[in-house]
């Protein structure tokens, strides 16, 4: 039996209800309620020798799968003149594509902005709507917080920001930032802004779907506050610590690429296609996987306790699970 926009909005927004029953699609984007989006992440242009082609294989494949839209989730490339050939190749994909911005983007003294305005992103952080979801974009690049070294907070107007954009949509919501809110290395204050993307708004409120981040180059899933926070693998390679620098290229990709001894890259570029099922109120990822180019990190001396091998792999494993779970 066809339910109201209302019932459909508790049921979504209700685990139980959600893992039970299927959902009526609050709205269809093709066929089916799915909505299907080709996400990257961490591509690196600016430490790899190859990230050109490596944008080029996903943004082929991408013509080929037909998603609704892309996202590329940060450390993507500086706003260089250098970068302006790799830059051109994803503006030339014919359909819609949205940026986050991701730390090492403004590498080389830039400021936010300058990378913002490279991009061509309507901000820092965002939001858009497709197919009855809305769509937010983080920027966890602001300053603030305790931690040394890149900045990866988000600061008051920001989160003031997010919180009225949760409060004024009923639509189902996904979240996309590079620095992960489930994770060490993520956004300093990550508690804080769970709490407002976990806020009982009411059952009007479909509440948030998924986060989706980048930044740790591991490939995982969490389940917290009953939102799955999904880390999406690096395109193309795990960061070592200095004890496990290695030369596994030619002589000429490493004279001309100073970072590259300090990866361990993937021999094929990793990326994913995930899909919204409004009707069946799950969200899935499809992955993809590689190998190691030379030893793995633990052979090259990289230590377990930072690099599980679980989570430090390339491939992007395949997952599916509702939209919300019990917390």
């Amino acid at each position: 039996m066809k339910q109201s926009r209302r019932q459909f909005i508790a049921r979504f927004s209700t685990a139980a209800a959600a893992l039970s029953l299927p959902l009526p699609a609050l709205a269809r984007a093709g066929a089916g309620g799915k909505i299907r989006i080709g996400m990257i992440s961490d591509v690196h242009q600016d430490v790899m020798h190859d990230g050109i082609k490596r944008l080029g294989a996903f943004l082929d494949a991408m013509r080929e799968a037909k998603p609704d839209f892309i996202v590329q989730l940060g450390d993507f490339c500086k706003p260089t003149d250098s970068n302006k050939p790799f830059m051109d190749l994803w503006n030339a994909y014919e359909g819609p594509g949205y940026h986050v911005i991701g730390n090492h983007d403004m590498d080389g003294g830039f400021r936010r902005e300058q990378t913002v305005e490279w991009y061509g992103m309507p901000g820092r952080y965002y939001g858009f709507d497709h197919g009855g979801v809305r769509f937010l974009v983080l920027d966890g690049n602001d300053p603030g917080g305790t931690r040394g070294g890149y900045n990866r907070f988000i600061a008051e107007d920001q989160e003031a920001w997010l919180d009225a954009e949760l409060q004024n949509t009923k639509a189902p919501v996904v979240v996309m930032i590079h620095q992960p809110l489930d994770h060490d290395w993520g956004v300093v204050n990550r508690d804080e802004i769970r709490a407002v993307l976990e806020k009982d708004r009411g059952p009007d409120h479909a509440g948030v779907a998924a986060v989706f981040s980048g930044h740790c180059h591991q490939d995982y899933v969490n389940r917290i506050g009953g939102i799955a926070h999904i880390q999406i693998n690096s395109a193309s390679y795990v960061w070592l610590p200095g004890n496990a620098r290695m030369n596994v290229y030619d002589e000429e990709s490493h004279k001309n690429h100073p970072y590259l001894n300090h990866v361990a890259p993937y021999r094929d570029p990793l990326w994913a296609m995930v899909t919204l099922d409004l009707d069946a109120g799950t969200v899935s990822v499809e992955g993809r996987a590689s190998e190691w180019v030379g030893p793995d990190p633990w052979d090259r001396g990289a230590p377990e306790s930072n690099y599980p091998r679980d989570k430090n792999r390339p491939a992007i494993s395949d997952w599916q699970g509702p939209v919300r779970e019990p917390s």
